[in-house]
């Protein structure tokens, strides 16, 4: 396949990216002199409301601070990093980087160094792939070629055993074939996208598109474009439940494809999925929720997986309705999580509404996330 022998010659490149833009107004003129006034009150309302929004900002990232202390002390302990699951430390990592990026606090280097290198453990191909995009997004930060050169062999890896034509297309979920679901396929168009932006090789444009047209016509995405979990036996939607990191990992790959392509249509239905899994997926206070209880050590790290996704989301979005709806969501599950931590004082429960038992990283790192989203 030309994409796959395309993928074994790229030369990995930085992408580049144009962080500041600088607009400049000048006005004057005795003309403007009656406007005084009236601009006077705008331009102090305005310096207002971008105060507010800063100290917003900084109080989440202080509760952030705080969430991710709790996290480091954690590591390595029975009921810590050590309870989750393998694939988890790969999650965990990119809350880390996350904090890191939105705050410039590096204290935690040297658990994100350690952790995303552990690649040991991974035995289905979604482990697999939440290790290539940690590394990724690790290599964003360190510059370490060796980061995105094992991204890069472990993608190509994944792609050229385990995509085939079964169902018209699509990526095997674990080793033995038995099963195409949506997380590895979301999780590959996102893999493709990230790597995309950052070497630049057009191999991996290429897969996210051709991953994604496939995803989107293999009818686990619903009229209200939230995710089911897979195919059954005859390539059909299985029924099975909706997870909130289905629908998050979702938002991540199309807001990417996006930026991307140029394409809004993308970020459009990105957008449609958030807003249907924030109105749906949620208890009567609007706290986001798993369809049942009893989703073992994998579900406290999934609302985490969400939140991460959203909170790009809306940092991307242009202000108006919806916007405003994400960001105020973010804010409602971020104030109950902090309130039932006690304002850090305690370790996060692995829902949001209260009353489990579910603690340890997976969860303290979920927690971390939508306190993240909440400043966006």
């Amino acid at each position: 396949m030309r994409m796959q022998l395309m993928l074994s010659v790229c030369i990995t490149s930085l992408g580049n990216y144009d962080w500041m833009k600088k607009q400049r107004f000048v006005s004057g003129g005795i003309a403007l002199i009656h406007l005084a006034v009236p601009l006077a009150v705008s331009v102090s309302s305005s310096a207002v409301s971008a105060n507010a929004q800063v100290n917003a900002q900084q109080d989440w990232h202080m509760r952030a601070g705080a969430a991710a202390d709790y996290l480091d002390r954690q590591w390595g302990t029975d009921s810590g990093w050590s309870a989750s699951e393998n694939w988890q430390r790969f999650p965990i990592v990119d809350a880390l980087i996350e904090y890191q990026r939105r705050t410039g606090d590096l204290r935690w280097e040297g658990k994100i160094n350690a952790a995303v290198r552990n690649r040991s453990g991974l035995y289905l191909n979604d482990d697999d792939l939440w290790a290539v995009i940690a590394n990724v997004h690790a290599w964003q930060i360190e510059h370490d070629p060796e980061l995105l050169a094992w991204a890069a062999t472990n993608y190509r890896r994944i792609v050229t055993e385990y995509w085939d034509e079964l169902c018209g297309g699509g990526l095997w979920w674990d080793r033995k074939r038995t099963y195409k679901n949506a997380i590895v396929n979301e999780l590959l168009i996102y893999a493709s996208t990230q790597l995309y932006l950052a070497t630049r090789q057009e191999p991996y444009r290429e897969w996210a598109l051709r991953s994604w047209s496939w995803f989107a016509s293999s009818t686990m995405i619903g009229a209200d474009g939230l995710v089911n979990d897979g195919l059954d036996a005859r390539c059909g939607n299985n029924g099975a439940p909706r997870f909130t990191y289905n629908q998050g990992v979702l938002l991540g790959g199309l807001n990417d494809l996006s930026e991307i392509t140029g394409d809004p249509q993308f970020r459009a239905l990105a957008v449609k999925t958030a807003l249907a899994a924030t109105r749906t997926l949620v208890t009567t206070d609007g706290l986001l929720t798993e369809p049942f209880d009893g989703l073992g050590r994998d579900g406290p790290m999934f609302k985490g997986i969400f939140a991460f996704h959203v909170g790009h989301l809306i940092g991307v979005m242009p202000a108006g309705a919806e916007r405003a709806e994400l960001r105020d969501w973010t804010r409602r599950n971020g104030e109950a999580v902090w309130r039932l931590t006690g304002e850090g004082s305690r370790p996060i429960d692995g829902l949001w509404t209260g009353g489990s038992d579910q603690h340890g990283a997976a969860a303290q790192a979920s927690g971390l996330e939508i306190l993240l989203a909440a400043a966006s």
